[in-house]
């Protein structure tokens, strides 16, 4: 039936007890079929008579959730024995999907990669997050099922891939949109995590409101900004921030964070990694050490809004950021 139609004889078909349960209407260029019970009779009425009848298949329902994927790979004894243990950690960053598992199913490991690549169908690369490490407390993420076009493939298919094919395929670099906006991460240099984007549009409403306080544009100051997640927000509100100071210690981190600041239209952002300067006045971005910036006088007592992501050492941090706030007017810390 033509497609403006669907609707009505829907409806009919459901008021006359035709309508076939839980099948779906299709579509056949520009026409759609309406999906009849088998239980109907062989002429339908009247009313049903200036359309034609034919035959399709129906495709079969994707399932729900990733652990009906994982259903079809395991045997049932093992997933009943297990079942405590599945849960559903996890994040989709891009096109990639980081994943956390109980130790009690590690041993599946690849098969649960496999299961939810299945269900991200926009997801490129499924990989097991085993925590962070490092100085600069980098996630370690492991690669274990790899998308190309529509073949997934586990650990030893990929690693009969080129050395070329396997770079360019297990890339962690991707590009993430939050709150309408997009940034360029990497979470194999530095963290990130999309968990936290309700609380950086938090900043984004407090900031406002000490603007308003200040009848002022701000000056910010983000020490330990990664690759800038917390500062895209900001500065894409007119007006809000006027002096910006953007700094990590990690260089991977920095770099992705002139890679954002650019797209941004932020200007004179230099073109590869560099110490903390000032790039345009009032502008300080680059590769620093949160704990020595009061070192320069310069920026001591100068920030409005101080924003610090740093979770687990925020408070034997503190002590050495405060000096950067600015005295005789209201200012804010954010986590």
């Amino acid at each position: 039936m033509p497609k403006r139609q669907t609707q009505k004889i829907f409806e009919e078909l459901l008021h006359s007890g035709h309508l076939a349960p839980s099948a779906r209407i299709l579509h056949d260029g520009e026409f759609n079929l309406v999906p009849i019970s088998l239980d109907a009779p062989p002429t339908l009425d009247k009313k049903f008579s200036d359309y034609d009848e034919v035959e399709a298949e129906q495709p079969e329902v994707e399932p729900h959730r990733w652990i009906n994927h994982l259903e079809d790979i395991l045997q049932p004894k093992i997933m009943d024995e297990f079942k405590d243990y599945w849960g559903n950690s996890q994040e989709i960053m891009g096109d990639l999907l980081v994943f956390r598992m109980e130790r009690e199913v590690f041993q599946f490991k690849q098969e649960i990669a496999i299961a939810k690549l299945k269900h991200a169908k926009k997801a490129r690369l499924a990989l097991c997050d085993n925590g962070v490490g490092g100085e600069f407390r980098i996630r370690q993420l492991e690669p274990l099922a790899l998308r190309i076009e529509d073949e997934i493939l586990d650990v030893e298919q990929i690693a009969t891939l080129s050395k070329e094919e396997q770079q360019k395929h297990l890339s962690t670099r991707t590009l993430v949109r939050e709150h309408m906006r997009s940034i360029r991460i990497d979470p194999n240099k530095a963290y990130y995590s999309i968990r936290l984007g309700a609380e950086r549009w938090r900043s984004v409403e407090s900031a406002e409101k000490l603007r308003e306080i200040l009848g002022r544009p701000l000056s910010v100051s983000d020490p330990y900004c990664g690759v800038g997640p917390a500062l895209v927000h900001l500065l894409k509100r007119r007006g809000l921030v006027g002096e910006l100071l953007a700094s990590d210690l990690n260089p991977d981190a920095v770099e992705l964070l002139f890679d954002n600041l650019r797209r941004w239209g932020a200007p004179n952002i230099p073109q590869s990694v560099a110490p903390l300067s000032e790039v345009s006045p009032g502008w300080r971005v680059g590769v620093a050490d949160a704990l020595e910036l009061t070192n320069n006088s310069e920026l001591k007592g100068s920030t409005d809004l101080l924003l610090i992501n740093l979770p687990h050492d925020t408070m034997e941090h503190l002590p050495h950021l405060l000096p950067l706030l600015r005295k005789g007017s209201p200012t804010l810390v954010r986590g």
